[in-house]
């Protein structure tokens, strides 16, 4: 370096602003012994003493193309440059304005300026906008900038395609892509990337992608499921089985259906952890109408769907399992299920939980009174009286039921009444808990049994003992059986325990639960 230029660097670095903007300037351009040096010109032009002076801002824009501009946060200076007269920054400015913000009219104010000054690149510009189509206008902008070397095309509409993603821009972030893919020659990974982006964006704020081609976006689609990207396997997916992407139709996404194509793409973005695709794989695979039906996968799916904290399939999964189950084990997990959906506040799932409950009459506050009474004197019966309130007990239940082997997370099991010895009597029974009051009651009679069950085996005694002391304490408090024990035949019971039996019974309940 010479000692000129040794000197100019320690003036700058002592304060001096002419020395300060001059090294930026030559370092910006790599001119007059300096290599060049972007970022140290940049610290140079941008420094507290400097960066304010239009004769800074100036040398910025007229020695940068727009792009690295703009991808060093400099569209301040840029903006004061314009303003102080620079033809080249009021061409730049112009266009940046057109492409990233949608200001069409106040950009081309800015390019008639430059043009006033004789500037070539505005006039070329101009003259492109005027003779394009409307469609066309941002293409014909860049086409005629990039040709007189203010700035890359594709590269500058990538980077306001970035900027309005950032600020969930999504019109002026289509109109960007739109006008990148047409100035490329072919698809690349980074626009294929924010196209993704684009699609994600509108579906989830509810929004139209207008001016993107759909074969581009399933081109593009197409490239981010081959590196990886689940939400575009998942997004091509829905589109290619006909299935809307949020307020996106199948046909703004793909130039048309390929249920084969789709349905693996749903199952590649199922298997990278997008549950949602399970549930569609399950309509997929269970609609015996399409070419890819198979129930046996069908349900797979939908137990990993259901595995995966979807509502809807731990609904559905509840019903199907209960609608065929014949056993005590079948019963619990299929209301397991269903207990989990109404904790989601599903109404189809409660509505079917509640089929499995008798109805008791009274009111709840008369209920709590009376239990209260006959707590006084007897304890066990009054936490008996208790859970058969809660839980639609018939009286046999009600005195036979073991609640510390019975309780469950999502309520009771009767087990078989070992004093009956008819069989559709003394079956067991899985009963859930409708409310987190019944649930709690449950937890309540189990511990209390639990630790005082050998007490309670010798107060309690056999079934007629207990028997009768309830009925001596109902007599004695004027109490009547309905509030607390259900009345139900040996066939309703049945129906309650057996799937089949059940279904016929909740037949309508069930159709909407299926169906919702």
């Amino acid at each position: 370096m010479r000692r000129q230029d040794i000197q100019l660097l320690a003036l700058a670095r002592q304060g001096d602003t002419a020395a300060r903007v001059e090294a930026g300037r030559r370092y910006l351009l790599g001119s007059d012994g300096f290599q060049q040096h972007t970022a140290t010109g940049i610290d140079y032009l941008t420094h507290p003493n400097v960066k304010d002076t239009p004769q800074a801002a100036r040398i910025i824009a007229e020695s940068l193309p727009l792009e690295d501009i703009v991808q060093l946060q400099q569209e301040g200076a840029l903006a004061r440059a314009a303003a102080d007269g620079s033809a080249s920054a009021q061409t730049k400015l112009g266009a940046w304005l057109c492409l990233r913000h949608g200001r069409i009219d106040e950009g081309t104010r800015w390019l008639d300026a430059a043009a006033l000054t004789g500037d070539e690149a505005a006039i070329a510009a101009l003259l492109a906008m005027r003779h394009a189509n409307a469609d066309d206008t941002l293409q014909a902008l860049l086409k005629a900038l990039g040709a007189s070397g203010h700035l890359d095309g594709p590269v500058v509409a990538v980077l306001a395609a970035r900027q309005a993603l950032t600020d969930a821009d999504l019109g002026h972030m289509s109109s960007s892509l739109r006008t990148a893919l047409a100035l490329t020659p072919s698809l690349t990974g980074e626009l294929a990337e924010l196209v993704a982006a684009a699609v994600r964006l509108a579906e989830q704020t509810a929004q139209p992608l207008p001016g993107i081609a759909p074969q581009a976006i399933e081109a593009a689609l197409d490239m981010r499921t081959g590196r990886g990207d689940r939400d575009a396997a998942y997004a091509l997916g829905r589109a290619l089985c006909g299935i809307a992407c949020g307020s996106l139709a199948p046909a703004s996404l793909a130039s048309g259906p390929n249920m084969r194509k789709g349905v693996a793409l749903l199952l590649r973005a199922a298997d990278a952890g997008c549950d949602e695709a399970w549930l569609h794989l399950y309509r997929m695979h269970g609609d015996h109408n399409l070419s890819v039906a198979n129930p046996q996968m069908a349900r797979f799916c939908l137990e990993k769907a259901a595995l995966g904290g979807q509502t809807e399939a731990q609904r559905k999964l509840g019903a199907l399992m209960l609608r065929a189950s014949d056993s005590l084990d079948d019963s619990e997990q299929a209301i397991e299920w269903l207990h989990k959906a109404a904790d989601a506040d599903d109404a189809h799932a409660r509505r079917l939980l509640k089929s499995l409950v008798l109805p008791l009459e009274g009111s709840d506050a008369e209920a709590r009174s009376a239990i209260e009474l006959v707590g006084r004197d007897d304890p066990w019966l009054a936490v008996r009286l208790q859970l058969a309130r809660h839980f639609g007990l018939t009286k046999l239940e009600a005195l036979c039921v073991d609640p510390a082997e019975g309780l469950r997370p999502w309520g009771l099991v009767v087990g078989k009444n070992p004093f009956i010895t008819q069989i559709r009597l003394s079956a067991a029974r899985a009963i859930p808990a409708m409310s987190g009051a019944a649930m709690e009651a449950a937890r309540q009679a189990a511990s209390f049994f639990g630790q005082a069950s050998r007490d309670a085996l010798a107060f309690e005694g056999d079934l007629r003992r207990r028997s009768l002391r309830q009925r001596r304490a109902f007599e004695r408090h004027g109490l009547d059986e309905a509030m607390f024990f259900a009345t139900a035949s040996s066939m309703t019971l049945e129906a309650l325990r057996l799937g089949p039996k059940w279904a016929f019974r909740a037949k309508e309940p069930l159709q909407l639960a299926l169906a919702a």
